[in-house]
């Protein structure tokens, strides 16, 4: 199991992709996502031939994870701003980070934030075992390829078999990931608490990345559309406390949205007010006569005048 204690060193066999990441990084902490990249790879290649070859590494990257949310929510940000690569590589850190921010929320300690975080990261290792026609797949499926999709987390949770008893809360929390609260999920129908929590917060970060993340057959949605789509649509496939840690911890406009305000300006979210979803930081940037650019912050839950109207694509932001 992660440990507690675990160290947030960059692993030896990834240096050189932290080496080579250092422009993607500060210089004061590792590049979490990208050395995520590197060993989710590393094991699904491992993966594809039966077998996981060990969760060490990929531990310290989740504990590393952890770390960095409990210090700022950079990682959340970069993770909120969307990434070019495939959703096979980008979905499990995405949801790893998403589930670790509302385990943050919660108030859970660190042991279970670097378990829940690991897991993230394992989640859908079952797709390995899919053939890669139907992963990429540029249109939705059809009934039966749908239904063979939703072996995945069977199959995923026989390749964690074999790293033994250790690991057996693993194995659960991969197989209970699409269980739903309501008894609509797959692929037990359980109900309710009988769904680990862990695997709760993996689902509802895995539905959240999924809706913020362009498919073919569609467009993707802006982060705060996707949490008004998780609070009407998926409104009783989780819990009412983690659709409030939901809304408090990425807030109806998520860090990175661009926001339009009564005066018509437009600003980024640049900080959450967990307890006000609806009044961010936000950071304006104005030009003057000179055409000098400043950058003006602006707390909404203390400017009494302002507020948002709507957020906004950053395509439309000019």
């Amino acid at each position: 199991q992660p440990d507690a204690q675990a160290s947030t060193q960059v692993p030896s066999h990834l240096t050189k992709e932290y080496r080579e990441g250092s422009s993607l990084r500060s210089e004061s902490s590792p590049d979490w996502l990208r050395l995520a990249e590197a060993e989710l790879t590393r094991l699904a290649e491992g993966a594809r031939q039966g077998s996981i070859p060990g969760l060490d590494q990929l531990n310290s990257v989740a504990t590393g994870i952890v770390d960095s949310l409990h210090g700022n929510d950079r990682l959340l940000s970069q993770v909120l701003n969307g990434s070019s690569a495939p959703p096979l590589v980008t979905n499990p850190i995405h949801v790893s980070v998403v589930a670790t921010k509302l385990g943050l929320g919660l108030g859970w300690n660190r042991e279970e934030l670097c378990r829940l975080a690991l897991a993230g990261l394992l989640h859908d290792i079952g797709m390995v075992s899919l053939p890669e026609s139907l992963l990429m797949k540029p249109e939705p499926l059809s009934s039966s390829e749908r239904t063979f999709m939703e072996q995945h987390p069977e199959f995923g949770a026989e390749l964690l078999r074999g790293l033994g008893s250790t690991f057996d809360w693993l194995v659960q929390v991969v197989l209970q990931e699409h269980e739903r609260w309501s008894g609509q999920g797959y692929p037990n129908k359980l109900r309710g608490s009988e769904i680990h929590p862990f695997a709760q917060l993996i689902g509802i970060a895995d539905v959240f990345d999924a809706l913020v993340s362009f498919r073919h057959y569609r467009q993707k949605s802006l982060p705060h559309t996707a949490v008004r789509t998780i609070l009407t649509e998926e409104k009783t496939a989780f819990s009412r406390e983690i659709m409030k840690a939901l809304v408090e911890q990425l807030s109806l406009y998520p860090l990175g949205t661009h926001v339009r305000l009564n005066t018509g300006e437009v600003g980024v979210v640049i900080e959450l007010k967990p307890r006000r979803p609806l009044t961010p930081i936000i950071q304006i940037s104005r030009t003057d006569a000179q055409a000098e650019r400043e950058e003006t912050i602006i707390d909404l839950s203390t400017a009494s005048m302002l507020y948002v109207v709507e957020a906004v694509r950053a395509t439309e932001v000019t």
